[in-house]
């Protein structure tokens, strides 16, 4: 049922993702923009941008690299095991980083982060699925996502 599944799924999932994953080069292409109308930040949090600015253009470059890797492995296989780890990685940690932001810390201007929090849970869980699809497959045949 999942080696179906991820069949079926695999070159949508890597296309979609990876484009939704590249829009992160807007945060290093326009930082303040995309600090202000895609996570929310207000004129008291903008304060000190430009103490922040650098490390938000570094993370847009390396997040909007992995949709590009994303979608380059929809049609190179051979990239698509590398890719999908580094993604899954990087993905989950930004789950745990939000959920601590928000659960522990209580920070509400984290908020604002919560579309990112959405697009990489999604990834997460696919992820972990997918794990799990190929740990107990049929050795005897390629694995879902090399088909």
């Amino acid at each position: 049922m999942l080696e179906r599944f991820f069949e079926k799924t695999i070159k949508s999932y890597l296309i979609i993702t990876g484009l939704l994953t590249a829009t992160a080069f807007s945060t290093f292409l326009a930082p303040e923009w995309s600090m202000k109308t895609l996570f929310s930040y207000n004129d008291v949090m903008m304060i000190n941008k430009e103490y922040l600015q650098g490390a938000y253009q570094h993370w847009g470059v390396m997040v909007g690299c992995i949709g590009v890797l994303l979608m380059f492995s929809a049609k190179y296989k051979q990239l698509r095991t590398s890719t999908m780890i580094y993604s899954a990685f990087e993905k989950s940690m930004f789950v745990g980083i939000f959920l601590y932001n928000v659960c522990i810390n209580d920070y509400q201007w984290f908020y604002g982060w919560s579309g990112v929090f959405a697009l990489d849970a999604f990834v997460t869980i696919y992820s972990l699925v997918y794990l799990y699809y190929y740990l107990n497959r049929d050795k005897s045949k390629t694995p879902a996502h090399l088909r």
